[in-house]
């Protein structure tokens, strides 16, 4: 992965008033906190930290703060409003690039299931992400669930099944369902309506039928 770069300049100043200014002027308030490194409030340009955040991911980033040596930090929380998504605020955690952290990171579905030829089939995603262990530096921006195997209805996507890097431990047991197929409820609602109807129709053709007998025995 590309190293991505971020600046951010020191926010002396704190309080209501100057975070509605520094959002005004196109700018972000963030902290930095974490390993060897003291703590920090800083501003960051909100063009810059969207495209640095939408590239990173749940990895890296380079944070240049002022003069200061670069910090190898991660965006450990972003607080966004509701409605246009913009960043209001920023925790970014620095971390040390020897020692193994452990991270949520997003599952991507790739690929096409066969058994989704079937109009009746629905795919439910039972985990949209699941916890890493590695290094900083191992970070995967994503982990792939392959659905190609999904042949009939009645197969499954486990986390065993999932690409997972090198360097990269799953802290998840691999018995676990990541993605499954079921039979979507109008298919069902369908089935059993027609069961009901037949089930239904089946007294009146017996009722005839006697009605008939009794008839024509009373005729001889």
């Amino acid at each position: 992965m590309d190293k991505i770069t971020l600046h951010a300049k020191l926010r002396p100043t704190a309080g209501r008033h100057a975070l509605r200014e520094l959002r005004a002027a196109a700018g972000v308030p963030a902290v930095v906190y974490g390993a060897d490194v003291e703590t920090q409030k800083v501003a960051i340009n909100a063009r810059e930290l969207h495209r640095a955040l939408l590239a990173a991911g749940t990895g890296l980033i380079e944070l240049h703060i002022a003069d200061g040596a670069p910090v190898q930090v991660l965006a450990r929380e972003v607080q966004r409003d509701p409605i246009r998504r913009k960043a209001l605020h920023v925790d970014f955690m620095a971390v040390s690039m020897t020692e193994k952290l452990r991270v949520e990171v997003p599952i991507v579905v790739e690929g096409v299931a066969p058994a989704m030829s079937r109009p009746d089939l629905v795919m439910i995603r039972e985990m949209d992400a699941i916890e890493v262990e590695c290094l900083a530096v191992d970070i995967p921006r994503h982990l792939v669930a392959n659905i190609a195997n999904l042949k009939t209805a009645d197969d499954s996507i486990f986390v065993r099944d999932l690409v997972v890097p090198p360097g990269v431990k799953v802290l998840v047991d691999g018995s676990h369902v990541v993605i499954s197929l079921t039979i979507s409820r109008g298919a069902v609602e369908e089935t059993v309506e027609g069961a009901e109807a037949a089930t239904a129709a089946e007294p009146e053709v017996v009722t005839k039928g006697k009605k008939e007998e009794e008839e024509a025995a009373a005729k001889s």
